[in-house]
């Protein structure tokens, strides 16, 4: 009863624990927050039944309808009711991969079928005008309808208001792509081997794809009048390949297999034209940033097998750093440490003297307003270096004062950390779980992504009369005049196309209106489908933090099974597994109370940050600083959520006891030792940090040594390539691991505080922390000879 009183004396509260303790064991638990799991089910059984009400009542059509070059929506809108295809005139500049930020930067026009038949006018000049005016593809009907003579289309070509050419095309998604037809597949083996070997076939090497694809359609044309021209081939090419086994190839897989192959050596695919592209917005030079992004997806595709043998070795290399934790972590963090206040008196040095340096030097500043030289001036004012040296002293002295007063607690959280790669070492397997996490999330994240389309389709067309912008983004001034049924239509008000195409002209001419349009604007979804959205995205975000709950509860149960085992050689082979089991047969209803207080959280935040949006028009200096106070506040509401729920889930996986009881204890523990809870998290978090810096900069100078010092194994264009893509691979490998080790550390500590509240060393009440541990903070078991000499 004494050791009870101090322990109340001490820590300011008594312990409403068990004193019998010994870890978590299974024989005394029980479901917890069994009402919170049947309202999660019930939540997910009402959710399943939005998703197939969405389904039947929905039509993803509607969201793929296309838009022309005018905001006119193809098939729909008034002047292209009968024109539900979209055409372009240059689909090559569609693939971009800022096309969907700044759009495709070609004419786009909608037709009534996707062209049949390939037109090149350059090669099809001398043909009857009424043959070519027919084959023309133009803006607007009046373009067309305005060429009277072959100088009319030729103007209309070079002036871009009518396509110069196009390719058999096939409708896909309403919108025309490529079609390779049969004239092409014949030609395609012999052509593709003349372009390679003949220089006066080939394009200049900033040509696009389609260009390419139109040169081979060109011959194709070309050569149909020709039968000789077939037999071209060099004998040697037709030995090595047979051209009726590429044409067979080409018939069967459309251009896959060995064409594709052909390609790919080539370069010349859609994927280098993409990385091209990109790279072109960072590269003046067009033809120069084509070819780089060829080189780019060359030294990919090259380089695929020394990649994953990178990424492969660095996964092995997390493990054994894991496992040499338990041995590098002091030195590391001490280097760390001092390696900081070394910057420090370095930076403190160097400011001092130039503040002397220019405290001494009479100087103009400069009169230039450009920004370069405000900052010239800043450096050369002594005040400057003055601040920023008083800034310095302070942070050094700051730091090296946290460190003479936490080392005790510093050495407590090195030692919790090689704990903690003691632990992820003997179960290897956690490093592993993650994964599962990973397919749960993206299986959630596609589910409610394709309720959210379906939901959205539901709904009338709504429509809207306006007028046109000009290219200048002036107003239009077309008289359009409605009658009978449509009388009543103005501009700005709702309309229906075919109403509108039918009695609204202009007047004057008698003419369909142009400039004058009904409009779609939206789909007006009913009041239920917007709520029906609104508990979609509330699903997301309850089965979301349900599934990081139950991957942090399982891996809490995994270590503090470990941690309460006091012969560590005798943990379970399979705890993993028995940590799922558990979780999954008792505490279910825990992980969805603290899942959903998070997605209540988050909710909260989603609808500030609409309302934000909606307020920002009226530009009014009272609301926005309200609603900033209340961004703020709930985003620290919800990190410190995450932080309890996180503690709390550790709790239940020791004692099993629900939310509530848990998130409290957790609490009371945590506040019960606060400068040890501050120093761990910030100790652990940089170490961590820099070791996942250290694996990541070891396997990119690894890759990039052996790729320049390995000249005969791969040749490429440029060695940075691989080595970036292997950085970036290694760095999400390491944030894995750490991301489990972290996991680890935690449960642990709370496991340590359990420890040393708990027990007092007695052979009734031994500690279950390390020697280290022990060591540290002054404490021994009293344990009999022999159990001393068992363990």
């Amino acid at each position: 009863m004494t050791e009870n009183v101090e322990l109340m004396n001490k820590y300011g509260e008594p312990l409403r624990y068990d004193r019998n303790f010994q870890g978590p064991r299974e024989r005394d638990r029980s479901c917890t927050d069994v009402p919170c799991l049947l309202l999660f089910v019930l939540f997910l059984g009402c959710w399943g039944y939005i998703a197939h009400y969405a389904v039947s009542h929905g039509d993803l059509n509607k969201l793929m309808v296309p838009t022309d070059m005018y905001n006119r929506k193809c098939g729909i809108d008034s002047n292209v009711l009968n024109k539900p295809y979209l055409f372009f005139f240059n689909l090559d500049q569609c693939i971009d991969p800022l096309v969907p930020i700044t759009g495709c930067n070609t004419p786009q026009v909608c037709i009534e079928r996707c062209p049949s038949e390939t037109f090149v006018y350059d090669t099809m000049k001398n043909q009857p005008f009424a043959e070519l005016k027919n084959r023309l593809i133009c803006i607007t009907d009046a373009d067309k309808a305005a060429i009277s003579s072959k100088s009319d289309i030729e103007r209309a070509i070079n002036e871009h208001r009518c396509a110069r050419y196009y390719i058999r095309s096939q409708q896909f998604l309403n919108r025309c792509m490529f079609e390779f037809s049969d004239q092409l597949c014949e030609l395609l083996p012999s052509v593709l081997f003349r372009n390679r070997r003949n220089a006066d076939l080939r394009l200049p090497g900033n040509a696009s794809y389609a260009e390419r694809e139109l040169e081979l359609q060109a011959m194709a044309l070309s050569l149909q009048s020709e039968p000789q021209a077939r037999l071209s081939a060099p004998p040697s090419v037709a030995r090595q390949v047979p051209v009726e086994e590429k044409v067979g190839q080409c018939r069967r897989q459309q251009l896959n297999g060995a064409v594709i192959k052909e390609k790919m050596m080539q370069t010349d695919t859609r994927l280098a034209k993409l990385v091209g592209n990109l790279v072109a917005h960072f590269n003046n030079g067009t033809h120069d940033a084509q070819r780089l992004g060829e080189e780019i997806v060359e030294d990919v595709v090259n380089s695929w097998k020394i990649v994953l043998m990178a990424l492969f070795c660095t996964l092995i290399a997390s493990l054994l750093f894991i496992s040499l934790m338990r041995w590098l972590a002091a030195p590391i963090l001490w280097f760390s440490i001092f390696g900081v206040l070394l910057g420090l008196l370095a930076a403190l040095y160097y400011s001092i003297k130039q503040y002397i340096f220019w405290r001494d030097t009479a100087t103009v500043p400069l009169h230039d307003l450009n920004l370069q030289r405000r900052w010239q001036n800043l450096l050369q004012e002594s005040s400057t270096w003055l601040y920023l040296s008083i800034f310095l002293c302070f942070c050094f002295v700051v730091i090296l004062l946290l460190v003479i007063v936490l080392r005790k607690r510093i050495r407590i959280a090195i030692a919790l950390t090689k704990e903690g790669s003691k632990a992820v070492s003997t179960v290897i397997s956690t490093v592993f779980f993650p994964i599962f996490s990973w397919v749960l999330y993206i299986a959630a994240i596609a589910f409610a992504i394709g309720v959210g389309l379906y939901l959205g389709s539901i709904g009338k067309y709504s429509f809207r009369m306006v007028r046109r912008l000009t290219a200048a983004g002036e107003l239009t001034n077309e008289p359009c005049i409605c009658s009978g049924p449509a009388i009543n239509y103005t501009i700005g008000t709702a309309c229906e196309p075919q109403l509108f195409q039918q009695y609204c002209s202009v007047q004057q001419r008698g003419f369909a209106c142009v400039d004058t349009t009904c409009s779609f604007v939206e789909i007006d979804n009913p009041p239920l489908i917007r709520w029906s959205m609104a508990y979609n995205i509330f699903g997301f975000l309850w089965l979301s933090f349900f599934i990081s709950a139950f991957s942090d509860m399982v891996l809490a149960a995994t270590f503090a099974r470990w941690y309460w085992t006091f012969k560590k050689r005798d943990v379970p082979y399979f705890t993993l597994t028995h940590a799922f089991c558990q979780t999954a047969f008792y505490h279910l209803g825990t992980l969805a109370f603290g899942s959903l207080i998070l997605a209540i959280c988050r909710m909260i935040r989603i609808i500030l940050e609409y309302i934000d949006s909606k307020l920002k028009k009226y530009d009014n200096v009272v609301t926005r600083a309200i609603l900033c106070c209340m961004r703020c506040f709930f985003w620290l509401l919800e990190s410190f959520l995450r932080f309890l729920n996180r503690n709390a889930y550790i709790m239940c996986a020791i004692h099993g006891k629900n939310f509530c009881s848990s998130a409290k204890d957790a609490f009371n523990l945590l506040m019960r030792n606060f400068l040890r809870v501050v120093t761990l998290d910030k100790v652990t978090d940089f170490l961590f940090f820099l070791s996942k810096v250290l694996l990541t900069a070891g396997a990119g100078v690894s890759t990039y040594y052996f790729l320049v010092n390995n000249p005969a194994v791969i040749q490429l264009n440029h060695n940075a390539v691989p080595t970036t893509v292997v950085v970036i691979g290694a760095f999400l490998i390491t944030s894995v691991f750490f991301g489990v080790y972290s996991m680890a550390v935690d449960t642990l500590f709370l496991c340590f505080l359990e420890d040393c509240e708990r027990n007092d060393g007695t052979p009734e009440k031994p500690y279950f922390m390390s020697k280290q541990l022990m060591k540290i903070l002054g404490k021994r078991n009293k344990l009999p000879p022999r159990a001393r000499r068992s363990k």
